[in-house]
């Protein structure tokens, strides 16, 4: 798993014109791992607009965000429920990845090897993300807590896994964010 260090390290040697990129990897990729991403690229475009107007437009976000699933049946829309979180909390689509229009899918090798860091919602993600790609160990780490599946549960459950996220990655990735 990597330290706040390592990641701060890992974001300081990539190439500065591109942004960190990160998948987040649950289950089935309709709840947890969507917001996820859904929640980091937000913040990303959050700091990039907080930026002087003179040099925004030519920065690129720090941080990409994209989702899997390691058991995702390919094509299955993002819950309603985690919508409806994501929209009540502020969460603000940004276009390259507008969270409303997401669709679940697995994580092709080929998309892994191009992320920086592969994050698992839960221990047993990361283990099964160890197994299917041992090689690319080094990139893979979990959430600082465990997320709890909100699948099947009413809207109140998506409300406490879209805050634990939240903390997750706002300690992983924005350390330095309120």
């Amino acid at each position: 798993m990597l330290t706040a260090a390592e990641t701060t390290e890992r974001k300081e040697s990539r190439e500065v014109s591109r942004p960190l990129r990160v998948c987040f990897v649950c289950t089935g990729n309709t709840c947890r791992s969507p917001m996820a991403a859904a929640v980091a690229n937000s913040l990303a475009d959050e700091l990039r607009r907080a930026l002087p107007e003179a040099i925004r437009e030519s920065v690129s976000p720090t941080v990409e965000a994209i989702s899997a699933g390691l058991a995702a049946q390919e094509g299955d829309p993002i819950s309603k429920n985690a919508v409806a979180a994501l929209e009540e909390a502020g969460v603000v689509p940004v276009p390259s990845h507008d969270y409303r229009a997401h669709v679940a899918h697995r994580l092709p090798r080929e998309v892994a090897e191009q992320c920086d860091m592969i994050v698992g919602m839960s221990g047993s993600h990361v283990m099964g993300l160890m197994m299917q790609f041992p090689e690319l160990a080094g990139r893979i780490t979990a959430m600082p807590e465990e997320i709890p599946d909100p699948y099947g549960g009413d809207l109140a459950a998506y409300r406490r896994c879209l805050e634990a996220i939240t903390a997750g990655v706002k300690t992983l990735l924005f350390p330095t964010h309120g």
